[in-house]
């Protein structure tokens, strides 16, 4: 539940950024990206959770390796939608909203499993 609260409030302090030096436009795509990067960080850090603290390497290899490949997926959708739209998505505030989000949130992890 923390992730979905400080990634929530990480989103809307990223928008409001974007949004005093880039726009609305701009605003909406760091939003859109920013709720992305939730809900993948969510979803990984559901799964790195679930593999008990005494299971083999390879067990916690494959969690770590889902969660990985959620976050290689993002970066993906954000080449994706910057290269068809970039009017729409204009680089710079999706890369704000996306790694703005999920870099804090990766540090949040990492504090929660140790």
């Amino acid at each position: 539940m923390r992730p979905l609260l400080v990634g929530n409030g990480l989103t809307l302090l990223v928008g409001l950024v974007v949004f005093a030096m880039y726009g609305a436009v701009a605003a909406q795509a760091a939003v859109m990206f920013g709720l992305l990067a939730t809900t993948i960080q969510y979803f990984s850090a559901r799964w790195a959770a679930a593999v008990p603290k005494d299971a083999e390497f390879a067990t916690f290899v494959k969690g770590w390796a889902r969660g990985s490949g959620l976050r290689v997926a993002g970066v993906v959708a954000f080449a994706v939608v910057c290269t068809i739209w970039p009017d729409q998505f204009p680089a710079i505030a999706v890369a704000m909203g996306y790694l703005g989000v999920l870099i804090p949130l990766l540090f949040l992890e990492t504090r929660a499993t140790r």
